[in-house]
């Protein structure tokens, strides 16, 4: 028989899960996007910041209001000066702060 405590196990999967902030989300997309020349699509986007569909919804609507991203002709989403100026800031500070 195993003798498993549970507390220890509780423990370890409060500190293998972190939790993101909304910045580290739109800078996650913003990465995402970037890194393609013809832009991305809704579920590419989902599969590389890790969101669902919800989530992946309310962030690009969020993005796309503050101009940091476009839907294109072709249906897909690029990133725009402004996003790249954005997501430097948010590099930087990160740098800043060392919590890369």
């Amino acid at each position: 028989m195993f003798n498993i405590s549970l507390p220890s196990i509780g423990s370890f999967f409060v500190r293998s899960f972190k939790y993101r902030d909304r910045v580290t989300i739109m800078s996650d997309i913003l990465k995402s996007v970037s890194n393609s020349p013809t832009g991305k699509k809704k579920t590419q986007i989902m599969q590389s910041a890790n969101l669902n569909y919800t989530q992946a919804n309310k962030y690009i609507k969020l993005l796309i209001i503050n101009g940091f991203i476009v839907f294109t002709d072709m249906e897909t989403y690029k990133i725009t000066n402004k996003g790249l100026h954005f997501l430097q800031t948010v590099e930087q500070h990160k740098i800043r702060t060392r919590i890369i």
